[in-house]
């Protein structure tokens, strides 16, 4: 997606003015991304996306004048945490209850990176006799591989057209692939062999699917020789987007996906409604007045494409900053003076706080680090201009709460629509700034009155019941689902 979009931008300017000229950057500075999470943090960079625009450039032919970067590659080592001693014990506990599997259960279940609850996987290990192996991923003690450039050229000779883009695709994919997937594959390998039980029944996440390479090759090792790989969301828009494409990888990689709501769409078999796993520990905050402050979450996106095009497209993300302009402007001073923004931790360079400083100069800001749940206890209202995953937590947790942001760069699926209605006709989704804005001025003195109005109440809680899967049974409808899911296995072997 990338490579294209970058392709897709440079040939038209190239088209209008054939006598540009431009700086590229020299080969000697081309760096090649260690792994996923690597790839995905330099491709929002302005050096590795200069490093790609060079690579097209190059690729159609065109000669300009090379300059190398002034500071040199980045080595990925992994990250050294300080930890509480409680946080250290309860580490040695688990690795060695870890241990204990892999040394004596022949067939475990695997549970990583699921935000299943602590409290949620002890109950599943008495469930299954202490057959369920946890944990949060493992990491290679060194993650950065040398270059090998032999095996790069034997990679780089598979085509995939002859048409521009393709010819452009061929030079660059294989040489910019993460060296855990060339280099690093057998030592990343060797390091899940060594970390994870030899045999599985189930193996079970929701965010290990994306950058942890070792659960991932450890994963697909086992999926060959039969072992279920069971999915699930880590974000709160996987069914209300209409546009995304990692939606289709991650239902595809594995055999059974578990959607949040307790329903949904019956037409593929491998999707099954089920409680949010992110959403189960929420405990209920509920309207009060005496608390103060609207907490305003917002978020921000990379400069550049990554994956989730269009709708990561800067493009959007300018008409972002100006309906975050136009809501700050409606606000009456009572609200202005009560407001305590979110942003999100990575600006991007877009300077989303100075930009609203211009418009509430004593704008207070909240913390990323504070946990979201003690953020949203702790205010009188909540408001969010996104579809992400705060939302989900907000209106989970039933604290009160209003929602707005633009139906056009945030197309909703015909499953999602028709709940989102349901929030639109009590006055809790909003599709400009402006209404959002106007419900927040009439709101914040008695947010109890409009919260806890009867017809609203019901609104957000089939909302939450059947979009997020909400219930007070949610734990057990979890381990009913595992040893559904685990005596199927059985009888299919």
């Amino acid at each position: 997606t990338g490579i294209y979009d970058r392709f897709e931008r440079i040939t038209p300017v190239l088209k209008k003015y054939p006598n540009l000229t431009t700086i590229l950057l020299s080969e000697e500075s081309f760096e090649v991304p260690q792994d996923t999470q690597d790839f995905v943090d330099k491709i929002r960079d302005d050096m590795y996306n200069l490093q790609v625009y060079s690579k097209i450039l190059l690729s159609l032919g065109k000669e300009f004048p090379c300059k190398p970067a002034q500071e040199g590659p980045t080595k990925i080592d992994c990250e050294l945490q300080t930890r509480s001693w409680q946080q250290t014990l309860f580490s040695i506990i688990t690795d060695l209850h870890r241990f204990l599997v892999i040394k004596l259960v022949s067939k475990p279940i695997v549970i990583s990176n699921s935000y299943l609850s602590k409290w949620v996987e002890f109950k599943l290990a008495v469930n299954f006799f202490g057959r369920v192996f946890t944990t949060t991923g493992m990491k290679p003690k060194n993650r950065y591989y040398q270059y090998d450039n032999g095996l790069r050229k034997k990679l780089m000779r598979v085509s995939f057209g002859d048409d521009a883009f393709c010819r452009c695709l061929s030079s660059m994919l294989f040489a910019d692939i993460p060296k855990c997937f060339v280099e690093g594959y057998r030592s990343t390998i060797k390091v899940g062999r060594r970390s994870y039980p030899s045999s599985a029944r189930l193996i079970f996440s929701a965010n290990s699917w994306w950058y942890d390479e070792v659960f991932k090759f450890w994963a697909a090792t086992h999926a060959e020789n039969g072992t279920l790989l069971l999915g699930t969301p880590h974000g709160g828009d996987f069914r209300a987007r209409l546009v995304k494409p990692s939606r289709k990888h991650e239902t595809e990689i594995v055999d059974y996906y578990y959607s949040w709501g307790l329903d949904g769409d019956k037409t593929q078999s491998k999707l099954i409604p089920m409680p949010a796993v992110k959403l189960m520990a929420l405990k209920n905050i509920d309207a009060n007045n005496d608390k103060n402050g609207i907490l305003w979450v917002t978020t921000s996106l990379p400069r550049y494409v990554t994956s989730e095009f269009p709708n990561c497209a800067p493009e959007f993300y300018k008409e972002y900053l100006i309906w975050q302009k136009r809501f700050a402007e409606a606000l009456s001073l009572l609200a202005s003076s009560a407001l305590c923004l979110r942003a999100h931790p990575a600006d991007f360079g877009w300077s989303v706080i100075s930009r609203l400083k211009e418009h509430i100069p004593d704008l207070k800001l909240d913390s990323s680090k504070t946990p979201l749940s003690e953020s949203l206890n702790n205010c009188r209202l909540y408001v969010c201009d996104h579809l992400s995953t705060t939302y989900a937590e907000a209106l989970s947790s039933n604290t009160p709460t209003i929602l707005f942001w633009s139906s056009e760069a945030n197309p909703l699926t015909c499953d999602a629509e028709q709940y989102f209605e349901l929030l639109r006709n009590v006055g809790v989704f909003f599709d400009s700034p402006e209404s959002a804005a106007e419900a927040v001025n009439n709101v914040y003195e008695d947010v109890e009155s409009w919260w806890n109005d009867i017809e609203r109440q019901e609104a957000v809680r089939v909302f939450t019941e059947r979009f997020f899967g909400r219930s007070p049974d949610a734990e057990n409808m979890w381990i009913k689902e595992f040893r559904r899911i685990d005596s199927s296995n059985d009888n299919r072997h």
